[in-house]
């Protein structure tokens, strides 16, 4: 298993007294009430490790408050960060879901072959998620249903996609 496994990731701080609030990349609420420490950073490479001292969960929204981030300022320095916990600490997602930091960066491909992009963000909507997906040109936004997203290929980072008429555009 790998070190570690972004469960969120930074939007923002809350208050006055550090708290920041976490767009989560889980659908598991209870991974983030039972959490001791986490790590904090851009990847697992540049990350630090800081404690847990709370976590409240306000509908669609975790709020966080950190073992040494006492004021709005030092929450508001680590916005858009990832929030990281070690690998050996979560169980694997079900049949056909994945990780979303194992979806970032992959390459996507048609099934005819042809090449879209890479995966650069995740939006979790309601409904489904949205995978937005780099051409180069343009960012192109792929719904993550079984319609559009026919093979995810862990191994060699590539998602095949089922190009419907003006989905993609190019």
């Amino acid at each position: 298993m790998k070190g570690f496994v972004a469960v969120g990731k930074i939007s923002g701080a809350v208050g006055l007294k550090g708290e920041i609030k976490i767009t989560r990349w889980s659908d598991s609420v209870e991974r983030f009430t039972h959490l001791q420490k986490v790590w904090i950073g851009r990847n697992s490479e540049s990350s630090r490790e800081f404690a847990v001292e709370e976590v409240r969960i306000n509908g669609k929204n975790t709020v966080v408050r950190l073992g040494g981030v006492v004021t709005r300022s030092a929450a508001e320095q680590l916005k858009d960060q990832l929030m990281l916990i070690p690998g050996s600490d979560i169980t694997q997602p079900p049949e056909g879901s994945f990780f979303i930091d194992d979806v970032l960066g992959m390459n996507v491909v048609t099934e005819e072959g042809k090449r879209v992009g890479i995966v650069r963000e995740i939006l979790r909507l309601p409904s489904n998620d949205l995978w937005q997906v780099d051409s180069g040109s343009k960012l192109i936004s792929i719904p993550a249903v079984k319609e559009f997203i026919r093979n995810v290929d862990l191994q060699t980072r590539t998602v095949v996609i089922h190009e419907l008429e003006g989905l993609l555009d190019l």
